[in-house]
């Protein structure tokens, strides 16, 4: 692991209930992020949902740390919905985040 963990430069790993480990080399950070969810009701999709989410976060070079956070948060919202009843929308993500940080 410590020689894939040198050849990449972000990584994180999902742990379902127990949140996520994030990575970022650059920083020499190691995050332990823990799950939000209150309520489970479907995990399928959660992981789908989570990475749809953090690439694009990734990819736009937050902090590893908070993309944990906001993937955690967006499979807290998932594991809410049964099967693929509707999608974690904008206004459920931004008031989960509110709600959390309050």
């Amino acid at each position: 692991l410590a020689e894939r963990m040198r050849a990449c430069p972000k990584l994180i790993v999902t742990q379902g209930r127990h949140g996520c480990i994030t990575f970022e080399r650059d920083q020499l950070a190691v995050h332990t992020i823990p799950a939000v969810a209150r309520k489970i009701v479907d995990t399928v999709g959660a992981g789908d949902a989570f990475l749809a989410v953090t690439s694009p976060l990734v990819a736009a070079g937050l902090p590893m740390n908070l993309v944990g956070f906001v993937g955690n948060v967006v499979g807290a919202i998932k594991v809410e919905i049964v099967g693929h009843r509707h999608s974690v929308d904008k206004v459920s993500l931004i008031k989960g985040i509110t709600g959390l940080l309050k």
